[in-house]
């Protein structure tokens, strides 16, 4: 069997203390340049990996991880996230570190502000968060960066650097949108955006959706397709108004995961024949989707978004692991005829 190499036996091979080969491997302290070169050339031929439970059973800390995730009882779409993150929780329950959760209203930014403040208060040693609201957003990170809280995202990507995001390439996601819709309708001006149920200005991830689709469709022509932006309380009646004066739309473009919301509308209007491309597992999208009212949606996956960041952030703050800045998750198509292999999963 291949001999398994210790820290002592990498001391002894380079002719250096322990204590050197700690600063080098853990890039801290001062060590002379021929003393690193010699223990780095001695950790590639012996293909030394340092042991990440001896480790963290030397520090001795308890690492302190908060999530700040949008309140699943509010709005069903991220309730995928919490099993998951349990899942991960569990997995690395017998090591020390502590991993809370909290929740902000996705419908009010001043929640998020309060409760992004009392994480921050807290002093974590990291935070993963979703940044639903961009400028508030952007006001945390640059406080935890300032207090040194390492910070994760998933869902959308915030303009400020982070330590990592998980998340699509949402632009992308626009156009592929983009490009179901085009398969089946062929004029492009009887096509909409609709953004529903969040404050677009304030909501990047629409904004990039959006971009994406139109970036497509003015490839192929020059072409004017309207933008709807619905907020909660104006949904009803501003989306009735926008049917009734554009009768002829053949199909619709739902940037969040409220295409659910859309048929229903559509059913009270008597029209049942448009095309609809939206996003998410929803239990109400997908029963749409198996009766023909929805003809697309994209899979965000939210639940291993939040689930491989709170690894990432485990993984950096126990065995100090090389991390991603940015790991994107493939984007699904999900139709009528795959779905069930998707919410059996």
């Amino acid at each position: 069997m291949k001999k398994k190499y210790t820290i002592r036996d990498i001391a002894s091979i380079s002719g250096v203390s322990i204590g050197t080969v700690d600063r080098v491997i853990h890039n801290r302290g001062k060590v002379s340049k021929d003393a690193s070169d010699r223990v780095n050339a001695a950790i590639k031929e012996f293909d030394y990996r340092p042991n990440p439970i001896a480790r963290t059973l030397k520090n001795n800390i308890v690492y302190r991880i908060d999530l700040l995730i949008p309140n699943p009882d509010k709005d069903s779409y991220w309730k995928p996230c919490i099993d998951r993150v349990n899942g991960v929780i569990s997995e690395f329950s017998t090591f020390d570190i502590e991993v809370n959760i909290r929740f902000f209203d996705p419908s009010s930014s001043l929640s998020f502000v309060r409760i992004g403040n009392q994480i921050w208060r807290n002093n974590p040693n990291a935070i993963l968060l979703v940044p639903l609201f961009e400028r508030e957003t952007d006001k945390l990170i640059t406080k935890c960066k300032e207090s040194n809280i390492f910070v994760g995202t998933f869902n959308s990507l915030p303009k400020v650097d982070i330590g990592v995001h998980v998340g699509q390439n949402l632009f992308l996601s626009g156009r592929v949108a983009a490009r179901l819709i085009h398969t089946t309708v062929t004029n492009c001006s009887k096509i909409v955006i609709a953004h529903v149920d969040e404050s677009y200005n304030n909501a990047a991830h629409m904004r990039e959706k959006e971009r994406g689709f139109m970036s497509y469709f003015n490839e192929k022509e020059n072409t004017d397709i309207p933008v709807l932006k619905l907020n909660r309380d104006e949904f009803h009646s501003g989306f009735k108004s926008f049917i009734n004066d554009h009768p002829d739309i053949e199909a619709i473009f739902v940037t969040t995961s409220k295409a659910y919301k859309v048929v229903k509308e559509l059913h009270t209007l008597n029209k049942q024949d448009i095309v609809i491309v939206g996003y998410d597992l929803l239990d109400e999208n997908v029963r749409y989707l198996e009766q023909g009212d929805i003809s697309f949606l994209i899979h965000q996956n939210p639940g291993k978004q939040a689930s491989l960041g709170l690894r990432y952030l485990i993984n950096k703050l126990l065995f100090n692991k090389q991390i991603p800045e940015q790991r994107l998750l493939p984007i699904d198509i999900i139709n009528s005829e795959n779905v069930v292999s998707y919410i059996s999963d």
